[in-house]
């Protein structure tokens, strides 16, 4: 029998399904693949790739030699188990269909994020450094990380399904997952590439970032050596004694153009140095 089904309906199918699979459903802890004498069962939760935001939904599969049910944790997994499923006259014919059908659309789906991230390098290397940036690039970030989880377990789950400790798969059914196989191995590096690229703009962001503010820094710093000497010359004539020039008429507009002088000379001297 290959059948979509919620969890709760097992016991309904207890003459197709093994009662230790209730047992293991109530311990709660899944690994993405695990055999056992007469059954294997599959599990992974389903992202949505259109709703990165969306709650992933369980779905479990339970495979033996005459039977594949697909068991559905809520109406969301039931309905997307339902989409995907292609009955075919063989469980392991059905459950490649299943995996084929349910990577469709997985490759467009990096490419758009692959796009986004070219458009982010070129925002960056245009010298870009609001807000908005940086949230699309930490976005990206957790976007490609939970794909890396996901894919992961599919690449665990392939994996220990393809040993077919069990003898459960025919020599055909093996091939077919060493399909799916090299499929995820190839995600996974596409979203690992993405994920170092990604880094890589992060890390050019910031640059930028520390960039401008040595800039800041630096124009702060040439504003106070221009105005130092003329500090300097504040405090010395705000000195409480008598200066000889101030009995001169002519010291006041001489300390003027002395401290215009002094201002000139060293915007020149950083002019010449390229800092301004």
């Amino acid at each position: 029998m290959q059948k979509v089904i919620y969890s709760s309906e097992i016991p309904a199918y207890g003459e197709y399904i093994e009662s230790s699979v209730i047992h293991y459903l109530s311990e709660g802890q899944f690994a993405p693949c695990e055999s056992f004498d007469y059954y294997t069962i599959l599990c992974f939760d389903w992202y949505d790739l259109q709703d990165p935001s969306a709650e992933p939904s369980q779905i479990l599969i339970y495979f033996d030699r005459d039977d594949l049910f697909f068991l559905c944790e809520n109406k969301n997994s039931y309905d997307v188990a339902c989409q995907y499923f292609a009955a075919a006259e063989q469980n392991e014919r059905a459950l490649y269909l299943f995996f084929r059908n349910l990577f469709r659309g997985h490759i467009e789906n990096l490419e758009r994020i692959e796009d986004q991230l070219e458009a982010l390098d070129l925002a960056v290397l245009s010298g870009q450094t609001d807000g908005e940036l940086k949230e699309q690039i930490v976005r990206i970030r957790h976007e490609l990380y939970r794909l890396k989880r996901y894919y992961d377990r599919f690449d665990s789950a392939f994996e220990t399904f393809y040993e077919n400790d069990n003898a459960l798969v025919s020599e055909a059914g093996l091939s077919y997952f060493n399909t799916l196989h090299n499929r995820v191995l190839e995600l996974c590096s596409d979203v690992q590439s993405m994920r170092e690229y990604n880094n890589q703009i992060k890390d050019s962001y910031q640059s930028q970032i520390e960039s401008e503010k040595n800039d800041i820094i630096k124009t702060f710093t040439m504003v106070t050596s221009i105005f130092m000497p003329l500090t300097l010359l504040v405090g010395w004539y705000g000195m409480n004694l008598q200066m000889p020039e101030f009995q001169w008429k002519y010291g006041y507009p001489i300390i003027i153009v002395v401290c215009l002088l002094i201002c000139l000379i060293w915007y020149w001297i950083f002019k010449k140095k390229r800092w301004l």
